[in-house]
């Protein structure tokens, strides 16, 4: 991530060959969090030109962002990004920020398919109910399914949940 700027959850995705990684400028810095994207170079050593924003928090419907004490302003926040290629071909990014206080996955999808977009953002959450950073994978019986951790509150409370999902 780009040196002075306040960064986290980096995600590494290759297209046509190229490497990419998709991470989250922290909303401390910039207060609407921001999903940004920088291309690597192919030994994945370093950045090759700047980063480019994706997109930011308030720009998902659902999230809602968090009134800053003894202000009118919000804060939004980025987490936890992580992409995927549906089986029609669609290139989504689920993603977490806050609804009404529940920490919470969203879903992007790339309007282009490709991950520079642009993106759109998915009206409903995947899941709002206090979880988030979620991936995806595939069980060793080929089943498609979503990990987060939930509650998202200090330990010894907060695990991680899997469930089965449908492409």
């Amino acid at each position: 991530t780009p040196q002075g700027q306040m960064c986290l959850d980096g995600t590494l995705w290759v297209e046509n060959g190229v490497p990419y990684m998709i991470y989250c400028h922290e909303w401390v810095e910039t207060m609407d969090g921001e999903m940004c994207l920088v291309q690597l170079k192919k030994d994945l050593s370093e950045p090759v030109g700047q980063p480019v924003r994706l997109f930011c928090a308030s720009a998902a419907d659902w999230s809602t962002g968090s009134k800053v004490k003894g202000s009118s302003e919000r804060t939004y926040v980025t987490d936890g990004c992580f992409l995927y290629r549906t089986r029609t071909d669609k290139l989504l990014m689920i993603w977490s920020s806050f609804k009404n206080g529940s920490y919470a996955i969203g879903v992007a999808e790339s309007v282009t398919g490709q991950v520079a977009g642009p993106w759109r953002q998915q009206k409903e959450t995947l899941f709002d109910s206090h979880g988030g950073h979620g991936m995806l994978f595939r069980d060793f019986d080929g089943r498609l399914c979503l990990v987060f951790h939930s509650p998202n509150s200090p330990s010894p409370r907060e695990r991680a949940h899997i469930y089965e999902i449908e492409d």
